[in-house]
């Protein structure tokens, strides 16, 4: 009945087809892998930041540079400009200064990892076509369930991170109608006008309301497509432990399909016939194969996404002081507390930004990890001695599990992130005591 409802469903709708993301509305049947990173590509797109592989000869080529150009402008160069002019005018005010440069710094950043991005082009383009290799598309009826998981977590984490974000910045939307319009979502300053008197105030206000939720978007957008790859990689180590597990029973199943004679199709607890251990021998260099895919796979993401992941840990822990910073700088916190509910909003957004590349970074170390138990529990004891050798070599390779580094510094992994509050947290205890 779900099923029918859905098919119906995608019927009358499909219409909108070419104007939502890969998956919404087609079937997951086929486990495509643009299913992971469909959301991400489909807002870089709207906002015309995705690789142009347009012909330069072709008018649509120069369209889409056109619109991305117009957009940078609106929601990256001018805002800029604004908070530049800002802490310009401002600078001696620490409270000021540590109020436009959180908000400056974490929008900025959010366009230094979109620059690498663009730099990785070729990087992000492998990774994309390495996820239609052979070896990571499901072969059993049981990977179909874990690689679905998997883009079930991957385009979940998108969707409503860049959601969380969007309705964040939508209480910083609102705050100047509790401040009864003293102040704008956005600490900005210009040449030649001053910006909170009309009609200047209302336009700008108008430009906050488009370009505070594009930044968000985009930004969740950069923070995530890195987890979405992650995801990808994690969807295959399980697959590949549960091929560790079950390689006898996969046997069985490949031994009923090929062409061999006198194959006993019933579950054995004896040594394995000789026709039976070829097919052993043929999943079990499958299985290597898979991992040896992953391993690429893995060196491929940590490539492309290393320059990006680095300047995100390392911005944010500035971005959280400087949170800290303004935090205490509010004389009489009672007096505002639209302005406390959105820094107290934006601070958790950036905790969880940061958490969700480390949470996927440590499950990659412990799922990899877990490979070497997997292959523990495989039926190998009712090998022969050659076959049972290679399970133990295999075991001894997973002993060193599969990482994504940051610059070659960080790990991603939940230390790290322990670490990275640590010592947020032991700046804002020096600023502390030094307002004291």
């Amino acid at each position: 009945m779900m099923k029918f409802s859905s098919e119906y469903m995608r019927e009358k709708f499909s219409f909108l087809t070419p104007f939502l993301p890969y998956g919404v509305l087609e079937s997951w049947e086929d486990l495509n892998p643009r299913l992971y990173h469909a959301v991400h590509i489909y807002w870089l797109k709207f906002y015309g930041l995705w690789y142009n592989t347009e012909p330069k000869t072709s008018i649509l080529f120069w369209v889409r540079i056109v619109y991305a150009v117009v957009v940078l402008w609106l929601v990256c160069f001018l805002p800029g400009v604004g908070e530049v002019f800002y802490l310009h005018k401002r600078r001696d005010n620490i409270g000021d200064i540590a109020e436009g440069l959180y908000l400056f710094l974490s929008e900025m950043y959010t366009y230094i990892k979109l620059s690498a991005f663009w730099l990785k082009r070729k990087d992000i383009m492998a990774l994309l076509e390495y996820l239609y290799r052979d070896e990571f598309k499901a072969k059993e009826p049981e990977h179909r369930e874990i690689l679905r998981k998997s883009i079930k977590s991957a385009r979940f984490v998108m969707t409503y991170y860049s959601t969380m974000c969007v309705g964040a910045v939508s209480v910083g939307i609102l705050m100047p109608l509790a401040e009864q319009f003293e102040v704008l979502p956005t600490n900005v300053e210009y040449p030649y006008f001053d910006v909170y008197k009309w009609p200047a105030y209302g336009i700008i206000y108008i430009h906050h309301i488009y370009y505070k939720p594009a930044t968000c978007i985009i930004d969740g957008v950069m923070d995530t497509i890195l987890a979405a790859f992650i995801a990808s990689a994690i969807g295959q180590i399980d697959v590949l432990a549960f091929n560790l597990k079950n390689f006898n029973l996969l046997a069985e199943r490949r031994c009923k399909i090929l062409p061999y004679a006198g194959i006993s199709k019933k579950p054995s607890a004896k040594p394995l016939t000789t026709e039976h251990g070829v097919c052993v021998r043929a999943v079990l260099k499958d299985i290597i194969k898979h991992h040896n895919s992953i391993i690429k796979y893995v060196s491929l993401i940590e490539s492309a996404f290393s320059l990006a992941s680095a300047l995100q840990l390392m911005l944010s822990v500035m971005v959280l002081c400087l949170v800290g910073i303004q935090f205490l700088s509010i004389e009489e916190p009672s007096s505002h507390p639209i302005q406390i509910a959105w820094m107290a909003i934006y601070l958790t957004c950036m905790l969880i930004e940061v958490f969700i590349i480390c949470w996927f970074g440590d499950e990659l170390i412990w799922k990899s990890w877990e490979l070497h138990q997997a292959a523990f529990e495989a039926p190998w004891p009712s090998t022969d001695p050659k076959t049972a050798m290679f399970i133990v070599i295999f075991m001894e390779r997973c002993k060193r599990p599969l990482r994504v580094t940051a610059g070659k510094i960080f790990t991603l992994s939940l230390d790290t992130y322990t670490n990275l509050i640590n010592w947020s947290y032991k700046a804002f205890a020096v600023m502390r005591k030094m307002k004291k």
